[in-house]
């Protein structure tokens, strides 16, 4: 029996074995955990994400999909290699946040509306999150600074198109232009639409016990990784991790409660961005991408909420968890060479000033005085070139 099985068997075991004990040893804390994890999904995720989450599953029902993607479809086919319909995904995504994006496309895939290859380039651009949780809880919440969060919305949605564009040449298929007439796709549509007999309630009525179904799905993951997170903390697995992490990073300028933020986000990011914007003496700039990254990547526990979704499909994990790192990589990345705009923005109050603070050296100033910083950006530079080689060799393993 080869090595790899053996240990990919016992791992998981071995994980589920320590939470439980760690369940047992701290009940208190761990009940705490729970609390917690019930009290977010009960008062932000069930107001925020049920009502797109139903409405992802009425458009798809509806054939709303289909038909914003015939009539869209030369563009997204001559950008993304995808159909028409991915760019309303992409916009439901975009509002709603994670991860109603990953449902939506792999229903897709379920439904044999798109092809394997195209639901691999669809989800790896279509997972995103909202603007309500990066302006409202991150910028303004944590780091108490508005405009932040929107130079991170915007770094973090042209990431999401870096990756689409990355992806473009994935997979063998090229998406075709229909010979047949948008007259005649809507009316084929249309027809489609009520051969199955079900009227608008029906449809409805499914939607919203779909719908349900999936925020308790949901709600279990966000609990579970409260816990999770606790148990290893508590057992200082965490601080482990970070401290191992901080050896390197501290050539960058890290600082241990930096890395041990930035561990804490790659469990369940939410938590990792408040951990970071409350390190002190650190750049904003650095807090900032550090943050992107985080929300680009989603961290674990969304990651499973998605691919929970995309299991059921024939859609690659991996390589959506690949495509997932990239765009936290791309939005850091992006977030820390924008950061000085947003500096010029809150210093000066028109054009003209506006105008001298950034030609007359302030935004020099800043690169070359955060010299840990460049040195970050150049690190990141190198990991993202030998990620995309590594993609590659994943690609073509999977061909």
């Amino acid at each position: 029996m080869k090595k790899r099985k053996i240990i990919c068997f016992f791992v998981p075991i071995c994980i589920v074995l320590l939470i439980i004990l760690g369940i047992i040893i701290f009940p208190n804390d761990s009940l705490e955990a729970a609390k917690e994890g019930i009290e977010i999904w009960t008062t932000i995720l069930i107001p925020s994400l049920l009502p797109f989450i139903i409405g992802a599953n009425l458009i798809v029902d509806l054939k709303i999909v289909d038909i914003i993607g015939f009539i869209i479809n030369p563009f997204t086919k001559f950008i993304f290699n995808v159909s028409g319909k991915s760019a309303l995904v992409f916009l439901v995504s975009t509002v709603s946040g994670y991860p109603v994006g990953a449902k939506l496309a792999s229903e897709l895939r379920l439904n044999s509306q798109i092809s394997k290859d195209e639901g691999q380039r669809l989800i790896s651009f279509c997972s995103t999150s909202g603007p309500l949780f990066i302006i409202g809880a991150v910028a303004t919440g944590m780091f108490k600074n508005p405009n932040l969060g929107y130079l991170m919305i915007i770094c973090h949605y042209l990431g999401s198109i870096s990756i689409g564009l990355f992806f473009r040449g994935y997979g063998k298929d090229i998406i075709s232009s229909s010979s047949i007439s948008l007259k005649t796709n809507i009316k084929n549509t249309i027809n489609t639409r009520y051969s199955n007999g079900q009227g608008f309630f029906v449809l409805f009525g499914n939607a919203v016990n779909s719908g349900v179904n999936t925020l308790l799905m949901i709600g279990g993951f966000v609990i579970v990784f409260s816990v999770i997170f606790k148990v290893l903390t508590l057992f200082k697995i965490v601080d482990v991790i970070a401290f191992v992490l901080y050896i390197p990073l501290s050539l960058l300028g890290f600082t241990k409660e930096l890395c041990y933020g930035l561990i804490s986000g790659l469990f369940e990011m939410t938590i990792g961005c408040n951990k970071i914007s409350s390190v002190s003496n650190v750049s904003e700039a650095l807090k900032a991408s550090l943050a992107s990254f985080l929300i680009g990547f989603s961290g674990i526990s969304i990651l499973a909420q998605c691919c929970t979704f995309i299991s059921k499909t024939d859609i690659n994990v991996p390589i959506y968890i690949l495509s997932k790192f990239f765009h936290g990589i791309i939005s850091g990345i992006l977030t820390f060479l924008l950061y000085p705009l947003i500096e010029s923005i809150s210093l000066v109050s028109n054009f003209s000033s506006t105008y001298n603070y950034i030609y007359h050296g302030s935004v020099s100033n800043f690169y070359l005085s955060n010299y840990s910083t460049v040195l970050l950006t150049i690190f990141i530079v190198y990991i993202l070139n030998l990620l995309s080689r590594l993609e590659k060799v994943a690609i073509k393993k999977e061909s």
